[in-house]
């Protein structure tokens, strides 16, 4: 028998459908999520600080109330120790683990998506655990979209386009600015035959986002409504084998606009022909392309992987879709859909067998993931091992991308040489490959790396290389990572009206696309924060709690304890309790020493101006 805990929505307890006696008050339900959202066991003393600061012996209440937990759930072994350990047992299941850890299909049945995190519950003499509660709601909110996104898919991909019409809807009612919520309505709507339905939300939507964000969507919304190609006259394999090549040549050569159109073409001949094998390595090739060279194309790329997927599946032949799960995950990665993403890799795993080159991609997307929501001492190996299979197999594209993630930790953690060693290898890799795209990824964090030693006119010339190339190869991400090492650059000499101008630039050149690599706008983001702080900005807060708002809801631990901190210099009740409580989750002591010299320095005299 299993006792089920509902976090979403009102809180309460269930078995086999009947309710059950649940806790009195809001403390212990405050407690219960605080345990099962934080990612380490807790002290005590934090417990205290966070939720019963006002008590007269705190540690008695802290003890009171967990034990009336332990009474509810009938778990006599559960939270206890210092620090306290949450050891749940399998009888208990929260919605929580099942909206981060369950299948999309069981997601759907089981969790309230459309409730927040203890609904009408709010600690406003608590500050601290409110800020906490206020960015962990961001972040089921963010978990709850990629559990409707990835329904919605699965049923267009497995030929139910309008079993996905109902998830996608509630996708877009919960993330309203998002373009691929609404490509994704519009591709439902247009796939289960109602095209001018499709067409009319994509009128809809036009005029919104013109109204509201001054900028229209991109192409591929209004594409996504339109009648997919009629199947060729002719079709053959040989001739579709032939279009296929065709189109991965004209990808490789850059020829982008000519290569998805012959993919698209080897799609049609696939389908025609009847041969799966060869329609998953169309449909592969096809969301590949998409997703890597066709900016503002995700989406439609998501689609095409996700039907080579479902192919594989009827056919028998999961291995054949290896590559398009790794390149689903990759699409998570980017925006920091963190769940979905390793669930995708766990599937490429599982099939990729002695492959080392797809070995190499699965693993540095999985170090890279962790990397990004702070878990570096899990990144570390996984990065390390990718760097290996990818010099077996001769992929230096894989190499250079897993050593600039490995020499980006380490800068992030403060070892310097290791950075440096890493980096210049990366970088000498992708011109070696003749990956000319990438090679301001590495630069931009060598620009960094000279900035931190001090060498601020090195600095200077090598962000300005990467800017250059960053631009010159039309890459928003690079472009985004540059400019930001530029902003610092300014600061760095005194130019806070010429620093503000380019941070501020910095992640807007991220956001002009749908697709791009959110954790590198969050953390341009973070460095425009930062100035504003120190250069007396009266935009200051409002920097900050964009910030904090994107890193809440896409588990950025590292990037919420930076917001936090920003919150406390900028003296706003519960940002100090925030950051210790974020800290704790993020493997970076070089981070928490920094954070602990700023928090010592005080604010800046002029940090609560305007």
């Amino acid at each position: 028998m299993t006792l089920h805990v509902k976090l979403l929505g009102r809180p309460g307890l269930s078995s086999d459908g009947s309710p059950v006696t649940a806790p009195r008050g809001r403390k212990p339900w405050a407690l219960l999520v605080y345990l099962v959202g934080s990612a380490r066991p807790v002290p005590r003393d934090r417990l205290v600080s966070l939720l019963f600061s006002d008590a007269a012996d705190g540690l008695a209440a802290l003890r009171w109330n967990l034990a009336q937990l332990r009474r509810c759930l009938d778990t006599p072994r559960a939270f206890a120790g210092d620090p306290v350990t949450l050891a749940l047992g399998p009888g208990v299941r929260t919605d929580l683990d099942v909206l981060a850890a369950a299948p999309w299909y069981e997601v759907v049945e089981l969790a309230d998506l459309s409730a927040p995190l203890l609904e009408g519950f709010d600690f406003p003499s608590h500050p601290g655990f409110q800020l906490w509660l206020d960015g962990e709601r961001r972040r089921v909110s963010g978990l709850a979209g990629a559990a409707l996104r990835e329904a919605a898919r699965a049923q267009v991909a497995s030929g139910h386009p309008r079993r996905a019409i109902p998830h996608a809807r509630a996708l877009v009612t919960l993330e309203p600015w998002d373009e691929g919520a609404h490509e994704l309505l519009v591709h439902a709507l247009a796939q289960g035959g109602d095209v001018e339905g499709a067409r009319g939300h994509v009128r809809v939507v036009t005029e919104l986002f013109l109204d509201q964000l001054g900028m229209a969507p991109s192409r591929s919304l209004a594409a996504a409504a339109e009648p997919v190609m009629t199947r060729p006259v002719g079709a053959s394999a040989a001739r579709t084998l032939v279009q296929l090549q065709a189109g991965e040549a004209a990808m490789s050569a850059g020829a982008a606009e000519a290569g998805v159109e012959a993919l698209r073409r080897a799609v049609l001949g696939a389908r025609a022909v009847g041969d799966a094998e060869l329609l998953v390595s169309a449909l592969t090739a096809l969301g590949s392309a998409q997703v890597h060279a066709v900016r503002g194309s995700d989406e439609s790329g998501a689609a095409a992987l996700r039907e080579a997927v479902a192919v594989a599946d009827r056919s028998g032949r999961p291995e054949l879709a290896t590559g398009a799960s790794r390149e689903l995950a990759w699409v998570e990665f980017l925006r920091a859909r963190v769940e979905s993403a390793e669930r995708w890799l766990d599937r490429a795993m599982a099939t990729a067998g002695a492959d080392e080159a797809e070995r190499a991609w699965i693993l540095l997307t999985r170090g890279s993931l962790r990397s990004d929501v702070g878990r570096h001492d899990d990144a570390q190996p996984l990065l390390r091992e990718a760097i290996r299979h990818a010099e077996h197999a001769g992929d230096l594209r894989a190499a250079a991308m897993a050593l600039t993630h490995l020499g980006r930790l380490h800068l992030l953690r403060g070892e310097h040489q290791q950075a440096r060693t890493h980096l210049e290898r990366a970088a000498q890799l992708g011109r070696d490959a003749g990956w000319l795209s990438f090679v301001p990824y590495p630069q931009a964090w060598l620009g960094e790396l000279a900035l931190r030693e001090g060498h601020v006119d090195e600095a200077a010339e090598v962000f300005g290389q990467a800017h250059a190339l960053a631009l010159e190869v039309a890459d928003p991400c690079w472009e985004t990572l540059a400019g930001r090492g530029l902003g610092l650059v300014a600061a760095a000499r005194g130019e806070d009206d010429e620093a503000a101008r380019l941070l501020h630039e910095a992640p807007a050149a991220c956001r002009r696309f749908t697709d791009t690599y959110l954790w590198v706008e969050a953390y341009a983001m973070a460095a425009e924060a930062q100035h504003a702080i120190n250069s007396g900005n009266p935009r200051a807060a409002d920097l900050m709690e964009e910030l904090d708002r994107v890193a809440s809801r896409h588990g950025m631990r590292e990037l919420q304890a930076e917001a936090a901190v920003f919150g406390a210099l900028l003296g706003l009740p519960g940002s100090l309790d925030l950051a210790r409580t974020q800290l704790s989750a993020v493997d970076n002591p070089a981070l928490t020493q920094r954070f602990e010299q700023l928090l010592a320095a005080g604010p800046p005299a002029h940090a609560g101006d305007g």
